[in-house]
This record gives C-alpha cells, structure tokens and sequence, in this order.
C-alpha cells in the first residue's frame, strides 16, 4: 500500500475522530437529537470503511464494533446516556492512539479489550453501567477480545432485493462499486448479478466511464439501515432501490415469472401470454424480446439464493468543492507572493523613472493584480477560531469530572479569523487559562451553592478582533 495514501487516510481520520468528538459533547447536551447521532455515526463509518481500504484493519474492526452500538442507538435499543458517551470518547482516544502509535495492534490490545467489554455491558444492561466499571466480573478477556456485534441480538433474518446503478462518471470520485458490493458481502448471505445490457462495443467504450449495474440480493439480520449506510457517501451518485423480498422461514419461494414481474421488468399480461407456450419461461420471455439474458440470469439467482435460504431455515428450524494543501506548500505560496511584491514595487518606480505612459499602464495592472493575489493568498492561511475553541470542549468535561465540579463551557465570536500559525500558537496559553480558571477559579457544588452560586462554574471563551480572552 502506498505511503502517500496512508499518510492521507491518516489526516482524514484525524479530521473524522475530531468531528465525532464534538458530535458527542454536544450530544451529551442534547441525548435526543438525531442529527448529532447520525454525525457520530457517519464518522465511525467512514474511519470503518476507508481503514481497511489502507491496511489498518484493527483500526477498522474495532471501529467497526463501536459503529454497531451506534447503529442500536440509531434505531432506538439504546439510550444516549453519559456512559455511553464517556465510553464512546475513550474509544476515539484509542482510535487515535491507534493511528498514531507505530506499534500499533499489540501496544493498544489491553485497553481495547477493556473498552469493547465495557461496551458489551453497556448493551447488556440497556445503557445503565457506570462508566468506572470497565469489564471485569462475568467477563473473561477472550470475550472481551470477542466482535461486539456478536453479543448485540439479531433481528429476524430478512431478504433484500437491492438494484444499483451508478451515474456514468462515478469513478472520477474516486469511488470503486466493488469495494461497496464487498462491505455488502459482511452483512450476510448474498448473491449478485451484473447488468451488462448498457456496455457499448470497445470501438465506442470509455474505459473511464461505468456501464454496469448489478442486482444483488441479500438476507441479513442487520436491518434495511445498515445496508443504506454501504452508501452513505454516494447516494446523490447512485440510483439504489431496496425492497424486501420475504423473511427467512417463510414456506416455498417465487417462480421466475413472479419475480421480473414484481421487478418490473415484464409486465403480468406477457408472463400469461407466454406461459402458454412449452419452453422453459426464462427462454421464452428472451426469444420473444420481452426481456434480456442478463435479466432473466439475474432473476434466476434471486430465486436460487431464496430457494437456499428458505432450505437453510427449515433444516435449522450507514463534485469536489474543496481541495487540502499542505500547509509547507502554502507557506512557499506566500514566499513566493513576497517576492512579488518586491518585484512589482521595482516595476512600479522603474515605469515612474522612464516616463512611459504604455509601461506605466503595465506596471499600473500588475500592481493591482499582485495586491488582489496577496489579499487572497493571507486569507488563505486565515482560518476560524472556532476550531480551536472546540478542543477545549472536551478538556473542559475531563477536569471537571476529575475535580468534581460542574462547569458548562460558553463560547462567542468562533467566526473570528487569525493567521494559521498565531492560532497554533494561542494554544499553550489558552490551555493554561482554561485549567487555572477551573483550579482557581471555581469552587465544587457544595461550596458554590453555600456562597449563593449557582452549582454550575461557566468558562466562556470570546474572539473579537484584536483580543483572545478567558473568563471563568
């Protein structure tokens, strides 16, 4: 696996394991708000998805354990709770740990054992463990060590019809169908056919163009959710259709006329016509024109992978608006535009000199057209501060709940715009702030309320142009 695309798997994981840690402090505030769940969600996915693509696998199946509580949590089996979210953050640390930690699997294994048990108990008892008892009794490690999936209880087994066409241009995002119809694949039993019937003769093809869909048909446990989420990323790049086809169990199985009629690929009145002929149906809805091979090899195997189901059962009984530029490529952008600068003021007093009213209406443009490229290029490296005050969320809620104080964090003025390397730089200092004024500056409950405070401490954090402060 190339080096550069880890490298870049790495940045984007960081950015998703940042997104997902404000996801849940401000779920903390708001347990029911469903977009904040799905954001949660939607970055564990990703992490999930694109660390085995790159070769960090017990990235990925760790996440992918952690991913399936959420899924529960979702569909409303279990609570948003402080435990969950306390937990929940541990994981991201750990995630990070992970990504960072050149040992990798083996220096982590301890502590992901711990947390996947905790999580475990979690589901067990609906969301009520204390976060301090991480899994101990009724828990050897071997099961902690266990895929946390496999301890949350299936849904009733169901079969999907899943028809999927991509839009022509869809590798140009970078997106591979196969590696979809792969993440497929781990949700259970499934049989897939592709649509060749669009492919153009090789004279006519563009090999960067995608003329293929496919007809998969799939029986899981995990419900329709977890299979929508397979295409999370690419749902405005894709035509999906889901329908349930029949629960596992359920006595005999469709004939081929009463598939491509519920697919709407024949219509009823055809199918009766043609039944009265001898030949096989497939062979005559084909040899009449009604359909084509790739349908009727399609219908085939949703019948052959329901029929198998069905055997099975009774024998047992989750265009490019924005680009990432490396911030040394960008300082070497603004060198550059310096010595712009110091050219174009030596062009503007050469033309000064010489009395050239053609040279003077030169040096007159590229003046203007340097100040707008170095008005653009600063504004570049001028980023909100915003972000940095969303770190302190999360130290904030660790100092309180070490010190047992109640503090709430408030925050105004995060549009605020600085120069990239002074924000780095407010960093330290703010830090430093920050702990003072929950050291220092506010009391414990008991002692506030027997002041006349409130119980709850407020730090707040405010950005105006010119000034950074912190309050407590």
């Amino acid at each position: 696996m190339n080096d550069n695309h880890r490298e870049v798997f790495k940045e984007e994981a960081h950015e998703l394991l940042a997104e997902l840690e404000t996801a849940l402090l401000e779920l903390e505030t708001t347990p029911d708000d469903k977009d904040l769940i799905g954001k949660a969600f939607r970055a564990m996915h990703t992490i999930k998805g694109s660390g085995a693509m790159f070769g960090f696998d017990d990235v990925a199946e760790f996440t992918h354990g952690i991913e399936t509580v959420f899924d529960k949590v979702r569909d409303g089996d279990i609570p948003v709770t402080k435990t969950l979210i306390s937990l929940t953050l541990q994981a991201r640390d750990l995630i990070k740990m992970m990504l960072d930690d050149s040992g990798g699997e083996a220096s982590s294994e301890p502590a992901l054992q711990e947390i996947v048990g905790a999580f475990r108990k979690l589901v067990l008892t609906g969301g009520e463990q204390s976060p301090l008892t991480l899994p101990t009794d009724g828990c050897s490690s071997e099961q902690a060590a266990a895929p946390l999936e496999q301890e949350i209880s299936p849904n009733a087994r169901v079969t999907y019809r899943i028809r999927l066409t991509f839009l022509s241009d869809i590798f140009s995002t970078g997106t591979n169908p196969l590696l979809l119809l792969d993440e497929l694949r781990t949700l259970g039993e499934y049989s897939v056919t592709a649509d060749t019937n669009d492919i153009p003769y090789l004279d006519i093809m563009n090999p960067e163009r995608c003329y293929t869909g496919w007809d998969v048909v799939l029986t899981t446990g995990k419900g329709i959710n977890a299979i929508k989420d397979v295409f999370i990323f690419v749902e405005d790049r894709c035509e999906i259709k889901i329908d349930a086809i029949g629960t596992e169990g359920e006595e005999d199985h469709k004939k081929i006329g009463e598939i491509l009629v519920e697919r709407v690929d024949v219509s009823q009145e055809d199918v009766l016509r043609v039944l009265k002929e001898k030949k096989p149906l497939g062979e005559m809805l084909v040899e009449k024109g009604i359909t084509t091979p790739d349908k009727v090899d399609s219908a085939l195997a949703e019948q052959q992978h329901v029929k198998k189901i069905r055997e099975k059962a009774q024998t047992k009984d989750e265009g490019i608006s924005s680009i990432k530029v490396p911030a040394e490529k960008l300082d070497v952008l603004v060198n550059l535009v310096g010595e712009l600068v110091t050219v174009q003021a030596r062009l503007s007093q050469t033309a000064s000199l010489v009395h050239n009213n053609e040279l003077g209406a030169i040096a007159e443009e590229v003046e203007r057209l340097t100040r707008e490229l170095r008005d653009n290029t600063l504004n570049i490296r001028m980023v909100p501060i915003g972000t940095t005050f969303g770190r302190f969320k999360r130290l904030i809620r660790d100092l309180s709940q070490e010190l047992g104080k109640e503090i709430e964090m408030t925050t105004e003025g995060e549009e605020t715009e600085l120069d990239k390397t002074v924000i780095e730089r407010l960093n330290d200092p703010l830090v430093h702030l920050i702990r003072n004024c929950i050291d220092h500056g506010i009391e414990t409950p008991d002692v506030r309320l027997s002041l006349g405070k409130p119980r709850n401490g407020t730090i707040h954090l405010s950005a105006v142009r010119g000034q950074t402060y912190s309050s407590g």
